[in-house]
């Protein structure tokens, strides 16, 4: 799709359920403030300039993606990259329940135009806090406290924008709405089956001390290199930060990575 007709449908949304997703953000705030009590610690870890999250994907019902876009910033806005999917442009779910977010492409990747308002310099939402899942799917429950391997696109971010990474850990959402079953889908993220409801469980965000890749600005690497650095500089912020709270069980990366010279 063209980026124009993208934002020819994505303003005519917005501008017809304005007043349904106003209602609904208001209704989620208090939600997480007095259902879950949720917490967002080291907030001032965000620098003033843009930015990139790194969250963990914990649990269903997007009580992750509502808690980081609603609460997660006391005067900014976070904006997630939701699969094209389940995106508001193509699923009853995006438009009615989610509401919102940059469309992501699994098979076709990044698209910068669609995400050039918030982190370049001159756009619309700029500076802005953009979350990625480097993960990609929800785990089950059993896998809540185990770490898989990053994606290159957290990186191809950071670099393209030149922007930080922000290392997030959601913590105690896989135990409030546990997912109870995977349905894996070849090049197109996995189908879960979680609990109809949460548990009244206090949640946390908890946001780490930014990761810069300054070294590697204006570098042509191969995607091998990108693993690398998503799974050898990014991740370990990332384990360091949930190891508060959870021992951590890493899986082993099973794709080429390659060091930067």
């Amino acid at each position: 799709m063209e980026y124009s007709e993208y934002r020819k449908i994505s303003d005519d949304y917005h501008r017809r359920f304005a007043n349904y997703n106003r209602i609904k953000k208001t209704i989620l705030k208090k939600y997480f403030k007095y259902y879950h009590r949720l917490e967002v610690i080291g907030q001032e870890n965000i620098p003033e300039g843009p930015a990139i999250l790194a969250p963990n994907h914990p649990g269903g019902m997007e009580l992750d993606i509502f808690a980081l876009e609603y609460c997660g910033h006391k005067t900014r806005e976070i904006t997630t990259l939701v699969v094209e999917n389940w995106h508001f442009l193509n699923h009853a779910w995006g438009r009615w329940y989610v509401g919102g977010g940059i469309p992501l492409w699994t098979t076709g990747g990044l698209r910068y135009d669609y995400i050039d308002p918030y982190l370049k310099e001159g756009g619309e939402n700029y500076p802005g806090i953009v979350c990625i899942y480097p993960e990609g799917n929800v785990p089950h429950f059993r896998d809540r406290n185990s770490v898989f391997k990053y994606f290159p696109g957290v990186v191809r971010l950071a670099l393209n924008y030149r922007a930080p990474i922000i290392p997030v850990a959601l913590i105690n959402f896989s135990e409030a709405c546990p997912v109870v079953k995977i349905m894996p889908k070849e090049k197109l993220p996995d189908d879960i089956i979680c609990l109809p409801f949460a548990f009244p469980l206090k949640l946390k965000i908890e946001y780490g001390e930014p990761v810069y890749l300054d070294k590697y600005y204006g570098r042509q690497l191969s995607k091998a290199e990108e693993y690398w650095i998503a799974n050898e500089i990014v991740k370990p912020a990332h384990i360091k930060l949930r190891q508060k709270y959870h021992r951590m069980d890493v899986k082993p990366v099973d794709v080429e990575m390659k060091r930067p010279k």
